[in-house]
C-alpha cells in the first residue's frame, strides 16, 4: 500500500501533463477533408468502426476482446481472466458474430462462434468491424455484425526487432517477439508470444452464505503461439502472401464461486493450426483477389472428481475447415463500380466422449456468390445494391439483398448521413443439428432483418479534430434458435426455433484531439443503449415475452482521456456495463439473481525513449482502479485492483 500511495502521488502530480501508455510513438493525425471522394468506395453506405492505430498499440499485449471490449460499442461476455469470451453485436447472440481473418472464417462450425480471447492483438496489424447489414459485404450469417483482423506487410522496412515483456498481479507474465526483415519486393515477419498466470485472486464470495472473503482456485492458464507470414510483390501490381498461424492453450477451469456441486478437476486444452495463401492484382479497371486456407482446431475437455479419482468426463472434438474465396473488383466508369465474390468451404467435425462413447461425425459444405454495385452520382453520394445466394446442406437461401447510401448534403459543411437495410440468415452450427443428446436435424435458419441509419461529422486542422457518430438501429431475427428442456420430459436439453427477437437501440462514438504547444491531448467514448427483447411467447405460462435477453446489458459505454508531453503518457480509462438479467423471465430473487450494473477504471503510466532507430518503452497500468466487486458471468467472480508492467524495445531499419 505503502507503494500503491506513493505511485499514485507522482501519478497526479504529472497528470496536467502526461497521457496515453503505449508501445508506439504518439504522432498528430489531421484527418482530410470528409467528402466522398477521399473515402475507400467499397465503404460508402456502411457502418464501420476502426479502432485507431493508437488504440490498438495501448493493448498490443491484451487479447482482442479487451480491445474491443473498451473502445467499440460491442458488448463482450466474459467468463473470466484467460476464459471464453464472446461478442455480442446490437442484442445478437454470440453465434450471430462472425469472426474473419484476413477474409477467412475463424468461426467454429460445431459452436458456431469464435473466442475473441484466443486471439492476440499482437497478431494482427488493422482491425475493424461492419456492423448489422453491412457485414454482408463480406459474408452471410452475422445477424449483429462482423470483426475483421488483419495483416499487413510493410514495404519500407528492410529490419525490425520489437520484443515486450509485461508481468503483473495473480502470476501473470507475458512475452512479446517479432522479427521482420526484407525489402521492397520480399517481406517476412515472425511473430510469437507466451502467457501464463496463476490466476489465484482473492474476492469477495457473495455466492455463499454467509458471505466471505475467498481466493479464486484452480484458474490458472496458458497460452503460446508463432504467427509466420512471408509476401511476395511480383510487380507493383501483384502481391502473393503466405500466413501461417499456429496457437495453443491450457486452461483450468474454476468451480461455480457458489461452490454447486461437488469438488472437481476441470481443464480444456485448445489446439488452433491455420494456413493461407493469397494473391492479389491491382489494375486501373480490375482488382483480383483470390485465397485458399485451412483452420483446424483440436479441443480435449477433462472433468473429474479428485476425493474419488472418478473422471466423469474426457472428451475431444476435431474440426476442420477448407476455405476457398475468389473477389473481383471492376470500376467500369467514374460513376459504376461492381463487386463479385464467390466462397466454397468445407468442414469436417468429429466429436466424442469417451465416457459415455456417445458423439458424431459430420461435414458440411458451404458455397456463396455475392453481387454488389456501387454508383456514385456525384462526389457527395454513393449508393449501393448487394444480393446475395447461399447453398448448404442442400438447401438454397436465394437472393438475400442489402443495399445503403452515403450522402453529404454540403461540400462545405463535413456532415454524412448513412441508411443500410438487410435481409440475413444464420444457419444452426452442427451441434445445435447433431449434439448427442439434444440435437435437432429439423431446425430451420435464423432470418435476420435489420436497418440503420447514422448521421456523422468530423472537423480538424494542424491544432484540433473532433470526429462524432450516432446511429439509430432496428433488427428482427425470426426463428432465433434455443436450448431449452426437452418437451418429451426427458432429462436433456433440446435445441429448437424458439423465439422471434426484436432489438432496437442507439450507439454513439467520438474522437477528439488537442494540440497545444508540447501538449498533446485526446479523448474517446462510446455509448449504447440496447433493447433486445423476445416478442414471441411459447404458451401461456411463458414469462419472456417483452422481457430483455440474458446477458445482454440495456446501457454499455466507455471513455478515456489522455495526455502526452515530452514522452510521458498518462492515460485513464472508465468503462461501464448496465444490469443484465440471468433468466429468460426477468425475475429477481435470491435464486434467480439479476448481475449488477459496474463501472471499472484503468490508470496508465508511460515513457517512451527514442534513440536513432531504437526505442524504449516503459509502462505501467492500473486496473480496476476503484476495487470493484462484480461479474461478468453468474457466480464467476472478476479481480478486483491489479497491477502490471511492461517493457518494449524495438529496433526498425527502413530504406
Amino acid at each position: 500500500m505503502k507503494f500503491l500511495n506513493t505511485f499514485c502521488f507522482l501519478v497526479f502530480m504529472l497528470a496536467y501533463i502526461t497521457v496515453e501508455g503505449q508501445f508506439i510513438p504518439d504522432t498528430v493525425h489531421v484527418r482530410e477533408v470528409n467528402i466522398l471522394a477521399k473515402r475507400r468506395l467499397e465503404d460508402a453506405g456502411l457502418k464501420i468502426t476502426r479502432p485507431d492505430s493508437m488504440q490498438r498499440a495501448s493493448y498490443v499485449t491484451a487479447d482482442l476482446s479487451e480491445l474491443i471490449s473498451d473502445y467499440t460499442p460491442v458488448f463482450i461476455k466474459s467468463y473470466g481472466r484467460g476464459s471464453t469470451a464472446t461478442a455480442s453485436f446490437r442484442g445478437a447472440a454470440a453465434t450471430h458474430t462472425q469472426v474473419y481473418w484476413n477474409g477467412m472464417s475463424l468461426n467454429s462450425p460445431m459452436r458456431g462462434m469464435a473466442d475473441l480471447s484466443l486471439v492476440p492483438v499482437f497478431f494482427t496489424d488493422g482491425m475493424y468491424l461492419l456492423h448489422g447489414g453491412s457485414s454482408m459485404t463480406k459474408g452471410s450469417g452475422a445477424l449483429g455484425g462482423s470483426i475483421h483482423l488483419e495483416n499487413l506487410p510493410d514495404w519500407s522496412s528492410v529490419f525490425g526487432l520489437q520484443g515486450m515483456a509485461e508481468t503483473g498481479s495473480f502470476g501473470t507474465g507475458k512475452a512479446f517477439l517479432r522479427v521482420t526483415l526484407g525489402n521492397n519486393q520480399f517481406q517476412s515477419s515472425t511473430r510469437l508470444f507466451i502467457e501464463t498466470a496463476d490466476n489465484n485472486f482473492p474476492f469477495y464470495n457473495t455466492g455463499v452464505i454467509p458471505n466471505r472473503q475467498d481466493t479464486l482456485q484452480n484458474a490458472g492458464y496458458s497460452k503460446r503461439g508463432v504467427l509466420q507470414e512471408f509476401y511476395l510483390r511480383h510487380a507493383l501490381d501483384n502481391v502473393s502472401g503466405v500466413r501461417l498461424w499456429l496457437q495453443g492453450s491450457d486452461r483450468n477451469l474454476p468451480q461455480l464461486m457458489s461452490y454447486q456441486g461437488s469438488p472437481r478437476d476441470e481443464l480444456q486444452s485448445d489446439l488452433q493450426f491455420r494456413a493461407q495463401y493469397d494473391w492479389k492484382r491491382y489494375t486501373d479497371f480490375l482488382n483480383y483477389h483470390i485465397f485458399t486456407g485451412i483452420n483446424t482446431t483440436r479441443l480435449n475437455y477433462h472433468r473429474s472428481t479428485p476425493a474419488f479419482g472418478f473422471v466423469n468426463e474426457e472428451s475431444e472434438s476435431r474440426e476442420t475447415g477448407f476455405l476457398n474465396h475468389l473477389r473481383i473488383f471492376r470500376k467500369f466508369d467514374d460513376e459504376t463500380y461492381a463487386t463479385f465474390s464467390l466462397n466454397a468451404n468445407y468442414y469436417q467435425v468429429d466429436v466424442f466422449n469417451h465416457i459415455t462413447g456417445t458423439g458424431y461425425q459430420e461435414d458440411r459444405t458451404e458455397t456463396s456468390v455475392m453481387l454488389n454495385m456501387h454508383i456514385k452520382p456525384s462526389d457527395r453520394f454513393v449508393l449501393y445494391v448487394l444480393m446475395r445466394a447461399d447453398y448448404y446442406d442442400d438447401r438454397m437461401m436465394p437472393l438475400i439483398p442489402s443495399g445503403g447510401i452515403e450522402w453529404q448534403f454540403l461540400r462545405s459543411w463535413p456532415l454524412i448521413v448513412r441508411a443500410n437495410a438487410a435481409r440475413n440468415f444464420s444457419k444452426p452450427t452442427l451441434n445445435d443439428l447433431f449434439w448427442i443428446p439434444g440435437g435437432n436435424p429439423d431446425l430451420l435458419p435464423e432470418d435476420g432483418y435489420t436497418g440503420d441509419l447514422s448521421l456523422s461529422a468530423s472537423f480538424g486542422n494542424e491544432v484540433a479534430s473532433f470526429s462524432n457518430e450516432l446511429t439509430g438501429f432496428v433488427s428482427l431475427i425470426e426463428n432465433w434458435i434455443t436450448w431449452q428442456p426437452a418437451t418429451t420430459g426427458a432429462y436433456y436439453w433440446q435445441a429448437n426455433n424458439i423465439k422471434d427477437v426484436l432489438s432496437r437501440g442507439l450507439e454513439y462514438q467520438y474522437n477528439a484531439s488537442l494540440q497545444t504547444g508540447s501538449i498533446r491531448l485526446r479523448s474517446g467514448g462510446n455509448y449504447s443503449y440496447t433493447r433486445t427483447t423476445n416478442q414471441k411467447a411459447v404458451h401461456s405460462a411463458d414469462a419472456s415475452r417483452n422481457k430483455q435477453v440474458i446477458y445482454i446489458p440495456r446501457h454499455k459505454g466507455s471513455f478515456y482521456v489522455s495526455s502526452t508531453w515530452q514522452g510521458f503518457t498518462l492515460k485513464f480509462d472508465l468503462s461501464g456495463i448496465g444490469k443484465r438479467y440471468t433468466t429468460s423471465s426477468n425475475m429477481e430473487t435470491p435464486f434467480e439473481q439479476a448481475l449488477n450494473p459496474y463501472v471499472l477504471g484503468k490508470l496508465s503510466a508511460a515513457k517512451y525513449i527514442q534513440r536513432d532507430e531504437l526505442n524504449l518503452n516503459l509502462k505501467l497500468t492500473i486496473d480496476n482502479l476503484f476495487d470493484q466487486t462484480y461479474q461478468s458471468i453468474l457466480w464467476r467472480p472478476m479481480p478486483g485492483r491489479f497491477y502490471s508492467f511492461g517493457v518494449a524495445l524495438t529496433f526498425n531499419r527502413e530504406k
